[in-house]
């Protein structure tokens, strides 16, 4: 299986990583979601979806603009993303369950979960710096 790191989301996004930044990933349990800064000016942040082949290996299945913050369920997965202060923990609460997310060193953090449900994930909290 490959990683969904920071070079797999701009290489499987065929994004040019001369100028595309990726500022935040999350996978779990065959799907995955990438931030990606298009041409790292900040105007232009893409949220790319996957999920996993039967092989292990990474399918792109949406992609388009985004905000800066937002969730939503698609029926196969529940994604929730936004900035908080840097390496701050935030708590996403999807189905009954909550699930705790840390942002990365610039703020970004992003939240994936397989599901059936159209329930939104929420943010039901966040600490550190900018909570």
């Amino acid at each position: 299986m490959t990683e969904l790191d920071h070079a797999t989301a701009l290489r499987l996004g065929g994004w040019d990583p001369r100028y595309a930044v990726v500022l935040a990933t999350a996978a779990r349990d065959g799907v995955a979601a990438a931030l990606v800064d298009t041409n790292g000016d900040g105007a232009d942040v893409d949220l790319d979806e996957y999920k996993q082949g039967p092989d292990g290996r990474w399918v792109e299945v949406s992609s388009g603009n985004c905000d800066d913050s937002g969730a939503f369920s698609t029926g196969y997965m529940a994604l929730a993303w936004g900035r908080a202060g840097p390496r701050a923990t935030v708590e996403v609460e999807h189905d009954a369950v909550r699930y705790t997310v840390q942002a990365s060193d610039a703020g970004w953090w992003m939240f994936v979960v397989p599901s059936r449900s159209t329930e939104e994930p929420k943010v039901v909290s966040r600490d550190g710096p900018g909570a």
